[in-house]
Parts: structure tokens; sequence; C-alpha cells
């Protein structure tokens, strides 16, 4: 989502809230706001964490090549490169994405209380931790190390054929620039499914089974999306909506 999408998606939300038709569904949509804002930062948070992490990461593999030559980095395991990435910038993104999705976290348990004001998520609080932990894995190990790792095996086998370092460096780079494309689009998808995963956690032991559709009404929303805003249905109604998408 493009920033202009999201500053339409939140004041789409805020109308709707001034508008509403109750003051429970006023405090329930702009809960749900938050959230949203809350995951839009998270975005924001976490490509710059990224950005910054692959500059000093860069840093340590040409430190590392010099002191103790490309092939010590080609032939390390994969648990000696990981503690190398970790060391070298990708920890900082690591406790950073932990940050914010403790926010979101915070953001998704003010749409609950909305919904139910004496819910209580002390329950969950183990559940959420391992989704927070197995989200993190997702994120890192799942879609940025092996990319990763792979980019800087591949480019620092060109120096056995005496390709210069700074050379075999700047191509690195370019190459986790444009790995870096694909892997922010996966991490906005984990971070909207974390959102979603709590809720559903929370609403099972709340013995919630109504959903209400916000939208939001943006550029982008497809016609049976929009025919659908400000309306609640029930599980059984929820399951027999139709996309026609697949």
């Amino acid at each position: 989502m493009s920033e202009d999408a999201d500053k339409r998606a939140i004041d789409d939300l805020s109308k709707q809230a001034q508008e509403a038709s109750s003051a429970t569904m006023a405090t329930l949509i702009r809960a749900r706001r938050d959230q949203i804002r809350a995951e839009i930062t998270a975005e924001q948070e976490i490509e710059k964490a990224l950005k910054k992490s692959m500059a000093s990461l860069l840093d340590t593999i040409e430190q590392a090549v010099q002191a103790t030559g490309p092939a010590s980095i080609i032939n390390a395991s994969d648990d000696e490169l990981l503690d190398l990435l970790i060391a070298g910038g990708l920890g900082e993104a690591i406790d950073d994405l932990t940050t914010q999705q403790s926010k979101i976290q915070t953001s998704v348990n003010k749409v609950l209380t909305a919904i139910e004001p004496n819910l209580d998520l002390s329950s969950l609080a183990l559940s959420v931790d391992e989704l927070s932990a197995q989200n993190i894995e997702d994120i890192f190990e799942g879609v940025i190390v092996p990319s990763i790792k792979q980019n800087i095996r591949d480019s620092l086998r060109d120096l056995e054929v005496n390709v210069p370092l700074n050379t075999v460096m700047s191509n690195l780079q370019l190459k986790m620039n444009r790995a870096q494309g694909r892997q922010l689009t996966e991490i906005k998808t984990k971070i909207s499914q974390y959102g979603r995963g709590i809720t559903a956690m929370a609403s099972a032991v709340a013995e919630l089974d109504h959903y209400l559709y916000t939208g939001p009404r943006d550029g982008i929303t497809r016609d049976f999306c929009r025919a659908l805003v400000n309306l609640v249905v029930d599980e059984k109604q929820m399951t027999k909506l139709n996309n026609g998408q697949g």
C-alpha cells in the first residue's frame, strides 16, 4: 500500500467513525483505524531498520573478507553465517520488529476492549508470545536470511576469479537492494496477518462470532467490498460470501 493509499484509508475510517450510528460503533472504528496506523508504522520502521542493518552488514562482510579471506564466509555453515548476519546488523532489525509487534498487539487489544470491555486478555499472553516469535522467524529465517546468504556467497565467489573487492561489494549491495522490494512485500503481509491472528485468538476466547466490515473505502476498493462497509455478519454468513476471486 502506497503512502497516499494509507492516508486515504486512515481518512476514510476517521470519516466513518464521525458518521457512525452509535458511540460504540464509533469507538470500534477508531480502534480499528488506530490498529491500521500501528501496522503502517511497523512497516515503515521495519523498512528503515532493514536499510540500516544492510548497510552495517555490508561493512561487516567486507571487514571479514579482508581479515580472513572470502573462503571463510563462503564455506561457513548456515548457523555460522547466521551468527555473522545477526551480529553484523540483522539483530537490530529483529529487535525493531519485536518492538513494533508489541505496539500492534496493544492496538489490537484496544479494538477488542472496544467490543468487550471486560475481556481478560491475560490468558492469551503465552499464545501471543508464540505467535510473535513465529512471525519473526517466518520473516527473518523464511524471507530475509536465505536471500542474504545466497547473495553473499554468490557475490564473494567473484573474488576467486580476481574481481576487485570494491566491485564485489558494490554488486552485493545492488543484489540486496533488488531483493528488498520482495522482502518488504512479504513483511507487510506477515505484519497484517499478525494483527489478524491476535484478533482471531482473542475472539475465540471471548466467544465473539460476528464480523464488522469497515473497509476502508478508497480508490482500490472493489464493488463487492464497498457494499459490505459497515455491515455486520455472523460466521455462517461470512463463509457464504464469495468475491469471485477463488
